[in-house]
């Protein structure tokens, strides 16, 4: 108890300073089997959700320190039984050493559980046994009042102390409801019986599984020995088992009959008594639009959360529950005519927490976003996967699936996260009851399988934690995709020009994002915006977002890789000095010829190109006179554009082979390198010079070429 109460104050001490992200550790209950039994009879509320696993949590508690070992509101407790050896020394050296107590008696009369032989309300009997059997979600207590059943709290709570009463004839009752049927039993406890040979009739006595039984009066024990030589005999029910001699089979303390069934469901038909639409997700629950099917009349409609009831009202009024614990979630609506009988119950199972998380394997983290929607329905995508997700991103309890979004070379397509799942089909209803699968485990309740979609490869061999799956898309392949941009680089900016596509209208607003980050709000197609002070030789992820300027909602997107890198230089060397020009165009296009050129480039005009702005260095080689910026007289003007070394790739819509569906990605390269961009780059044959024309990489690497672009001669 020392070490244990030692490793309590660490873990405590060191929880408060790593502000972990858990639950408080003030409010968390850790203990082992014996926490099933304080939470009944010592009525903690206490969320199922609240119950640690105290082994998982002190290594030196064992299989038997959890049977009196609880931390409670961060505090170790020596859980005293009369049950446990030496229990009074136990007690004197844990408060010795400071170590509480936590006074604990366990169940007996009204409120065990387990079927022992106890007195309760003046009689000995076998105690109605609800610790196996039952779905404590599903299950009630039901009281006889005034020759109405009326139903109490679900049996993972304490009963009510006049819950039965069998020296009165007061006959323990439960209520069991599953998928809006509903059914009810009462308690047999186990018993002998004799006939009076004059009056016809039976004399009967509550005995324990010897068959024996106690006076509650005198408290007098008479043996089954006695009892037979009186002439007294078991019911064969009270044996469990498959031998001819009944009496040599298990002993059972009681049994549960049930009295009738209140609702039956016709096939194919959602004529539940009583139906609801829930929401769950982690800490809420809303109940609304409820439903009835019934020609009773209702008095009363209960509604209630984790077997606690939180409203009642006498109209079916929608109810929304915040601030719970996290956790899953047991959602009842019952409703109740006007002796307070139950007409009709409706539960609703909720585990929330449990789907295995998306897996993201497999995209690319920058072409990749998540997408969710926020609370005015607004659809949300400008997040890549190589950040951290939003909060919103997915809730499952609430049936917010985890939703992706891809944008490739124009196109965009959706998919959607199924988790690993288990389900069973409602023969009845024709409606599926899911439940989700933690790993890849292949065990499954009863009654539920597993979808062949989780099962992977020729031979199953392979067992996946969920899949995604495809929405749909939303361009289709044509030659104009719903959004582009053209994007240009430099060594330190990156320009962007002429937001295009099919959806592009009037009225669109737009956000640009650099790596993930919005940097800018736009307003019009034409804005030609610039990305600048970025870093030389660097892979930068453009994304721009249309919305509609007055609702915000998503129109269209497109994202695209680019690299910062200057375009090699325009290579003179080779022209007549004499004869050459720089060429330059104003942004109305209209034509300047420059100075005569250096074929070193030493005199090159400050505005002659810039690629990144699709302004390309152009020469004229001429015979003629330049005056003010015109050539006159000569025979001929032959114009040359520069042409830097470059990859590029054809963009494809899918697997469309049209050459009018086909765009091309253009990124320049310095120097005269042969490394090329992953995802299809290639470079141009054009950028090596020589004669080998099976193998033209073998010839000399080049950093562009002068293009003639027209002859003007007289």
């Amino acid at each position: 108890m020392s070490k244990i109460a030692e490793e309590t104050s660490m873990y405590v001490t060191s929880y408060v300073l790593d502000n972990l992200d858990k639950q408080d550790p003030e409010k968390d209950i850790y203990a082992g089997e014996v926490l099933k039994s304080i939470i009944a009879d010592e009525e903690l509320d206490v969320e199922d959700s609240k119950v640690q696993n105290i082994r998982e949590l002190i290594s030196s508690v064992g299989k038997e320190e959890e049977k009196y070992t609880i931390i409670f509101e961060g505090e170790l407790y020596y859980v005293s039984q009369p049950s446990i050896p030496n229990n009074d020394l136990q007690r004197q050296w844990c408060e010795e050493i400071g170590i509480k107590i936590w006074e604990y008696i366990g169940s007996d009369g009204i409120y065990n559980k387990n079927g022992d032989y106890e007195l309760v309300n003046g009689v000995y009997l076998c105690t109605p046994k609800l610790n196996t059997g039952f779905v404590k979600e599903l299950t009630r207590y039901v009281k006889e009042e005034n020759g109405n059943l009326v139903p109490g709290t679900w049996i993972n709570k304490k009963p009510e102390a006049d819950w039965y009463d069998y020296k009165n004839q007061k006959w323990a009752n439960i209520y069991v409801e599953s998928n809006g049927i509903d059914s009810y039993y009462v308690w047999i406890p186990r018993y002998v019986y004799k006939l009076d040979a004059n009056t016809e009739r039976s004399d009967v006595k509550f005995v324990d599984l010897d068959n024996s039984y106690i006076d509650a009066e005198t408290g007098e024990k008479t043996t089954w020995e006695d009892l037979q030589f009186q002439g007294y005999q078991v019911p064969e029910a009270f044996y469990w088992g498959d031998n001819e001699d009944y009496t040599t089979n298990e002993p059972i303390p009681g049994y549960w009959m049930s009295k009738y069934q209140l609702s039956e469901l016709v096939a194919g038909k959602d004529n539940y008594i009583v139906n609801y639409s829930p929401t769950a997700t982690s800490t809420s629950v809303t109940i609304k639009d409820i439903v009835t099917n019934t020609d009773k009349t209702i008095a009363k409609y209960v509604y209630a959360v984790n077997g606690n009831i939180v409203k009642e009202s006498t109209s079916p009024e929608n109810f929304e529950l915040t601030g719970l614990s996290k956790g899953n979630k047991q959602i009842n609506v019952t409703i109740l005519d006007a002796n307070g009988e139950i007409i009709g119950s409706m539960t609703k199972l909720y585990e929330t927490g449990n789907e295995n998380p998306p897996d993201l394997t497999g995209f690319d983290k920058d072409t990749t976003f998540y997408v969710y929607w926020d609370e005015n329905g607004i659809e949300h995508n400008e997040i890549p996967i190589s950040k951290d997700p939003p909060a919103e991103w997915y809730d499952y309890a609430s049936q917010n699936w985890a939703n992706i979004l891809t944008r490739n070379n124009g196109m965009e397509s959706y998919f959607v996260w199924i988790p690993r799942y288990q389900y069973t089909l409602d023969q009845v209803t024709q409606r599926a009851t899911v439940k989700f699968i933690k790993g890849t485990s292949t065990e499954t309740d009863s009654g539920y399988q597993i979808p062949e979609a989780f099962t992977w490869g020729d031979n199953g061999e392979v067992q996946l934690t969920g899949y995604w799956m495809a929405k749909y898309q939303l361009s289709t392949e044509t030659a104009t995709p719903n959004m582009d941009a053209e994007m240009a680089a430099g060594s330190s900016v990156i320009r962007i020009r002429d937001i295009t596509g099919t959806k592009v209208t009037d009225g669109l607003k737009y956000e640009y994002y650099l790596n993930g980050d919005k940097v800018h709000d736009g307003t019009s197609s034409t804005e030609n915006y610039a990305y600048t002070n970025l870093q030389a030789n660097t892979i930068y992820t453009i994304t721009i977002i249309a919305r509609n300027a007055s609702t915000n909602e998503y129109v269209a997107g497109v994202t695209k890789k680019i690299k910062t890198t200057d375009a090699n230089k325009p290579e003179l060397t080779g022209f007549n000095a004499d004869q050459t020009y720089y060429v330059l165009y104003d942004e109305e296009g209209n034509e300047t010829i420059g100075d005569k050129v250096k074929n070193d480039g030493s005199n090159m005009p400050n505005n002659w190109y810039d690629y990144s702005q699709r302004k390309w260095a152009n020469i004229v080689v001429t015979d003629g006179t330049v005056e003010n910026g015109q050539i006159t007289g000569g025979t001929y003007k032959n114009y040359f554009v520069w042409i830097p070394r470059y990859e590029y790739r054809i963009l494809q819509d899918r697997d469309l082979e049209s050459t009018a569906n086909r765009r091309i990605e253009v990124n320049f390269i310095q120097g005269t390198s042969d490394e090329v961009t992953p995802g299809g780059y290639q470079i141009p044959e054009a950028f090596y010079w020589g004669d080998d024309s099976e193998n033209y990489k073998n010839n000399k690497a080049i950093t562009g070429y002068w293009m003639s672009k027209y002859q003007l001669s007289n």
